[in-house]
C-alpha cells in the first residue's frame, strides 16, 4: 500500500498542481484523495468557471476519490501507475 503524504499546506486545486510539478510526478499516476479533500477541490474547480473534465486530471495525473476512507483527511495518496 502507497504511503499518505501531507504535502505541506492546506489541499487545494492549486497546491496539488504545484505538488505534482514540483515532485515531478508522472503522467499515468493518480492521486488519491480523502472524500471531503475530493469534493472540496471539485467545488473550487466548479466555482473557478474553468471547464471540468470527469475524471478530474492534472497534467496528466489522476485525482481520485478514496472510496474505501483509507486516505486521512488533509493527504493525499500516490498510486504509481495502477489501474484502481
Amino acid at each position: 500500500m502507497s504511503q499518505q503524504i501531507f504535502i505541506g499546506s492546506k489541499i487545494t486545486f492549486q497546491s496539488l498542481r504545484d505538488y505534482i510539478f514540483d515532485h515531478k510526478i508522472n503522467k499515468g499516476d493518480s492521486i488519491v484523495l480523502n472524500i471531503q479533500n475530493y469534493e472540496q477541490i471539485t467545488e473550487e474547480i466548479k466555482n473557478s468557471n474553468q471547464p471540468i473534465e470527469i475524471p478530474v486530471n492534472v497534467f496528466g495525473v489522476l485525482l481520485v476519490k478514496d472510496t474505501a476512507d483509507v486516505v486521512e483527511n488533509g493527504k493525499i495518496q500516490i498510486i504509481k501507475n495502477e489501474i484502481l
